[in-house]
């Protein structure tokens, strides 16, 4: 596949993501009755079971035979999955978190943050170079997000923790370098354990929403799985075939998503001088959108 081709592909990619990731605190809202690990623990049990079906259906089978046995080879390779698979898991929880105590705006400014981290992390990470209007690019989303969080009048730790787990989660899914497919059902197949374990507790306590809280949230809870996975995979691609530096500014889709979800449907204060940061941040994702064209990588 072309270098083009490949961009367009994870352009593609993406886009899909981070538009599902937008919205999916509307989803998690309909699962409030439910701890927020529990969440996590059954969104790990039915994705893998998910993603397994599928493989295995599409007759990846011996691809995911040869893969485990690539990275079974690597200790640094098994780091990497293990870390990966954590920071998502962490990942996920502060966004059910979020959603759970009416902090969606907050979720939204961290996200802000974190294709700004991406951008950073690739960097220091890959070697990949900013021209200088890039540069300029990524200053002013900077100066807007610090404007945002000062305007709380405290550092949000679900700003910062939601960020800083998620482009650390796209450097570690960008070392492994694997199938999108594979590379998420080895995530959640590494953190079954852990998963098996803590819903068997919440059943042996009867504090489990699965079964005994009914049909809907039974059912609401199976379906997390497929939800969630499809975003994941589309993410998993595109970080397969786009650099970090272009991969952190569509980003900047989820968040915009995120925070009209918490204003405009949920409902939580936000200010109108809070639009003053959103137009630092908007400006520097079309400066950077226009040096990308002036550098021929996106075409007009």
């Amino acid at each position: 596949m072309s270098s083009d081709n490949k961009k367009i592909r994870g352009l593609i990619a993406a886009t899909t993501a981070y538009m599902c990731w937008g919205f999916m605190p509307l989803y998690w809202a309909l699962l409030k009755r439910a701890h927020d690990w529990e969440i996590v623990g059954h969104r790990i049990l039915w994705s893998l079971l998910f993603i397994f079906i599928f493989l295995c259906i599409w007759g990846r089978f011996d691809h995911i035979r040869k893969t485990i046995k690539s990275i079974q080879q690597s200790v640094i390779q098994i780091s990497n999955l293990f870390l990966a698979a954590s920071l998502a898991a962490l990942n996920w929880w502060i966004n059910i978190h979020a959603v759970n105590t009416n902090q969606v705006i907050e979720l939204g400014i961290g996200m802000f943050l974190t294709p700004l981290m991406s951008v950073v992390f690739g960097l220091f990470f890959f070697s990949e170079k900013l021209s200088k209007i890039k540069t300029f690019s990524v200053l002013l989303p900077t100066i807007g997000v610090l404007i945002m969080i000062y305007s709380f009048g405290q550092i949000p730790w679900i700003a910062l923790g939601v960020s800083s787990s998620w482009a650390m989660y796209g450097v570690f899914k960008k070392r492994l370098g694997i199938d999108p497919w594979v590379s998420n059902m080895l995530e959640v197949a590494i953190m079954l354990p852990f998963a098996c374990i803590y819903l068997g507790y919440l059943g042996f306590i009867g504090r489990g929403m699965f079964i005994s809280g009914g049909l809907e949230i039974t059912g609401l809870l199976i379906s997390v799985g497929i939800v969630t996975s499809i975003p994941m995979i589309a993410f998993a691609s595109a970080t397969n075939n786009l650099p970090l530096s272009i991969l952190g500014f569509v980003q900047y889709l989820n968040p915009i998503l995120t925070t009209c979800v918490g204003i405009f449907l949920f409902h939580e204060p936000f200010q109108e001088t809070q639009l003053v940061p959103l137009l630092f941040i908007w400006s520097g994702i079309g400066i950077f959108i226009f040096a990308e064209i002036l550098e021929g990588n996106i075409k007009q």
